[in-house]
């Protein structure tokens, strides 16, 4: 979990959250580096109060198996890089524990003003689909191998090579803090 202390973080339910980007490494090496990153739109799926911690959602569209590796034990998509002077650093937005999915699907399944609010903001969902999780598995020669959270079997399940499963970036406030 990575805290940021910033000037009041609070959104109102419905509202695009606009955050400034912030990194973290996953990864240093000679040539290669791997940091995971938040940024920009997020639509405030539920509000702060002063006993629970405030979410914000963001929709990344879909990725095949191949697109997704497993880095420093955990999962990894290029979502943006930049060259540096001697190699590359890669960004990939984080993938979120099975539990935190449910938690967000669960809400958006209790609201169709939310679900439209994501359409409007080109974040379409189906909340009863399958979706990229942080959890990994271990394949016979014991590497770690990334794993979707199926909604409707409430099962963590390897992928499927030739199927699309969503991604999703979320990230929690409270208090001025953003928890990610």
């Amino acid at each position: 979990m990575h805290n940021v202390l910033v000037n009041e973080y609070s959104w109102k339910l419905g509202e695009i959250a606009k955050l400034p980007r912030v990194d973290r490494v996953l990864k240093e090496g000679d040539t290669k580096q791997y940091e995971q990153f938040i940024t920009s739109r997020y639509l405030c799926i539920r509000e702060a109060t002063d006993y629970q911690q405030g979410i914000l959602l963001r929709v990344l569209g879909k990725a095949y198996p191949d697109e997704v590796k497993v880095i420093s034990g955990e999962p990894f998509c290029h979502d943006d890089h930049v060259d540096m002077f001697a190699g590359h650093c890669y960004f990939s937005y984080p993938f979120p524990k099975s539990n935190r999915v449910k938690e967000v699907l669960d809400i958006l399944r209790q609201s169709p003003e939310l679900l439209q609010t994501l359409e409007d903001a080109k974040m379409q969902i189906n909340p009863n689909s399958m979706f990229w999780v942080s959890e990994t598995a271990r394949n016979a020669f014991f590497l770690k191998i990334p794993q979707v959270y199926d909604s409707r079997t409430d099962q963590l399940l390897p992928a499927s090579k030739d199927t699309l499963y969503y991604r999703i970036s979320i990230v929690y406030f409270f208090k001025g803090e953003l928890i990610w």
